[in-house]
């Protein structure tokens, strides 16, 4: 019998640390986005010439990379085709801060991937923090435009299924350090300031 105790006890120990694997948070497990991972080094390989239009491998376009006024480097980073979700639009910009990604933030195509990206998201950070649906009328939708967060211990995502039009979205993945970094450069601009 002391056999059949100590195969039970073992299997309900590794039940216990599986069940502690599955349920970690998702700050613990889910900071990559697209093959680029917040809080770690940003080391996408510049693009070749050429490689912008169809690349095999995610790249940045080097000509391309913006210096943000609060300090941080923007690039631009195209990915391959192959292995990237329908409603991603275009290359995705990734913030960057002494060489550390801050944020990445994502196009999409507006109403008609507002929904497969809701999905996604939610199956990769669980339900949002807070969501909301708005009818904008001056955009002649008939459709719902969809707004979703989910906020971390370290940071956050934020989905806007439109963004002046109802064929642009965008998913932001960010760290709170660079929020507050934004947050409070725009407080310093003059109220007419464009930002």
């Amino acid at each position: 019998m002391g056999g059949m105790e100590s195969s039970v006890r073992l299997l309900l120990l590794t039940i216990c640390l599986l069940a502690q694997i599955v349920m970690l948070p998702a700050n613990a497990q889910d900071k990559k986005v697209l093959g680029v991972e917040l809080d770690t080094r940003f080391l996408v390989p510049a693009c070749n010439p050429g490689e912008t239009a169809f690349p095999s491998r995610p790249c940045f376009n080097n000509a391309a990379t913006n210096r943000k006024a609060w300090g941080a480097d923007e690039y631009f980073v195209f990915l391959p085709n192959a292995g990237t979700p329908p409603y991603v639009r275009g290359e995705i910009r990734v913030a960057v801060l002494n060489g550390i990604v801050e944020a990445v933030q994502i196009g999409t195509w507006g109403v008609q991937a507002q929904g497969i990206a809701l999905e996604s998201l939610t199956k990769k950070y669980g339900a949002p923090t807070r969501a909301r649906q708005e009818q904008q009328n001056t955009l002649r939708s008939r459709f719902p435009m969809q707004f979703a967060e989910w906020d971390f211990k370290d940071f956050s995502v934020k989905l806007d299924g439109t963004t002046g039009s109802i064929d642009w979205g965008r998913i932001e993945v960010s760290s709170h350090r660079y929020r507050k970094l934004i947050g409070d450069y725009e407080k310093r601009q003059p109220a007419s300031a464009a930002k």
